[in-house]
């Protein structure tokens, strides 16, 4: 599928991208949207950034049948991801050749499943989900649609992530444990215990604190 990459020339998600393509994925990039203006009209690895992200008519002008979505707000994904579906352009699934995700694991549209992540039997994950390099989901886990899961997290078996949340680097989650939506997991963080909807932990055990600023 040709794909445009919306919202990540800023961070590591276009890098990732583009090295997916070049380790064997059954995609072809065709076009970058920044809302960085200073990189209108230019290129990254060869690639043109045509415009800002909510510009998705440019992508499907430039030949892009898909995109994936890389803004790394929640809903900042959620808002630009139904302009990308209004006009016309789909939102795959896309899987790094080097991930591991199980015959009866589910994935919804959206997703992206990084390098060396395992999404294991049963799981179920939700749309516009970014699953990073690394990070692990157990069997029969449940993320909720837009969450965010950095590299190396561990979902303990049947542990549930809600809608939106955002489990930073190395977090883990033990099994059965809850994690609800908009709630943020600090780096290093080990959740034995749920967390309520809105709340941000970090520690070991994770423990409430105030949102960073």
């Amino acid at each position: 599928m040709k794909l445009a990459v919306v919202g990540a020339r800023a961070d590591f998600g276009a890098h990732m991208i583009v090295d997916l393509v070049a380790d064997g994925a059954p995609h072809e990039l065709v076009a970058f949207l920044d809302d960085d203006p200073a990189l209108w009209g230019t290129a990254v690895h060869g690639i043109p950034v045509l415009g800002p992200s909510t510009d998705a008519a440019r992508a499907v002008a430039a030949g892009a049948e898909g995109a994936v979505v890389f803004l790394g707000s929640p809903r900042d994904r959620e808002r630009v991801a139904g302009i990308v579906l209004a006009v016309g352009l789909e939102l795959p699934v896309v899987v790094h050749p080097r991930a591991y995700v199980a015959p009866s694991a589910t994935l919804g549209r959206g997703t992206f499943v990084g390098a060396m992540a395992m999404v294991s039997t049963g799981a179920r994950v939700g749309e516009l989900v970014m699953v990073l390099p690394t990070a692990l989901v157990s069997h029969h886990v449940e993320v909720g649609d837009l969450a965010q899961l950095a590299p190396g997290c561990r979902l303990g078996g049947r542990s549930r992530v809600g809608r939106r949340a955002f489990l930073g680097l190395g977090a883990t989650v033990v099994s059965a444990r809850t994690v609800g939506a908009d709630a943020v997991v600090w780096a290093g963080a080990v959740v034995a215990a749920d967390v309520a909807p809105g709340t941000t932990v970090a520690g070991v055990p994770a423990r409430p604190r105030e949102p960073r600023t």
